[in-house]
């Protein structure tokens, strides 16, 4: 039996990063919004500048409360890895994957990734078991190699890689290089403007959460 745990200084940083990335998730499309409509020449008054100031409080807000309850859960949940089954420990509503289950075993990448392992679909609503082991901790080397005896363990391609990269390009390009594109919208019909504002906000928000 392999019993995995994150250090607590691990955890923390892991927390940190991910209320980050969360954070700044949030805040881009905002930030983009905000630069186009002035851009199109629009003074915003204070009540704006006051639910601008209310949006980036409730993201800081929820960027620490979501830090503190990963850490929680990251400094207690334990991995344990015996011949038949991967099951979580420490935290509420643990749950396990049996070998025989095992549908597919993923490696993710990264300072946030690991292995993930899922189920096949189970009962009559098809729903999947996943056990998420993170990297970071002295066993995990051991624990991936226990389990790559179980089936062969996918890795994701550089699509993945590639795919971040192109959407931190669009992220940079939206706050860069649209204020310019818009004023030609601008000079036909402010209403036109006001949809590209728009439609770029949605599309923003919709290929960050995605991420």
């Amino acid at each position: 039996m392999i019993r995995y745990t994150l250090p607590p200084a691990v955890a923390a940083r892991r927390a940190m990063t991910t209320a980050l990335a969360r954070a700044l998730t949030s805040l881009a499309p905002v930030l983009l919004a905000v630069v186009l409509l002035r851009r199109m020449g629009w003074a915003p008054t204070g009540m704006f500048w006051a639910v601008v100031g209310a949006l980036v409080m409730l993201v800081v807000v929820r960027a620490a409360v979501g830090y503190r309850m990963a850490r929680r859960r990251l400094g207690a949940m334990a991995i344990v890895l015996e011949d038949d089954e991967i099951r979580i420990e420490g935290i509420r509503d643990g749950w396990a994957v049996p070998r025989g289950w095992t549908a597919r075993i993923v490696e993710v990448e990264g300072s946030l990734g690991g292995v993930r392992v899922e189920s096949q679909p189970q009962g009559p609503t098809g729903v999947v078991y996943v056990v998420d082991v993170p990297r970071g901790g002295e066993g995990f080397a051991e624990v991936r190699a226990r389990l790559e005896t179980w089936r062969p363990v996918e890795r994701r391609g550089r699509r993945g890689r590639a795919m971040r990269l192109v959407m931190g390009a669009v992220v940079v390009a939206g706050i860069f290089f649209l204020p310019f594109l818009l004023e030609d919208f601008v000079a036909r019909s402010r209403v036109l403007a006001a949809a590209l504002v728009a439609g770029m906000w949605i599309a923003m928000r919709m290929a960050l959460r995605g991420r």
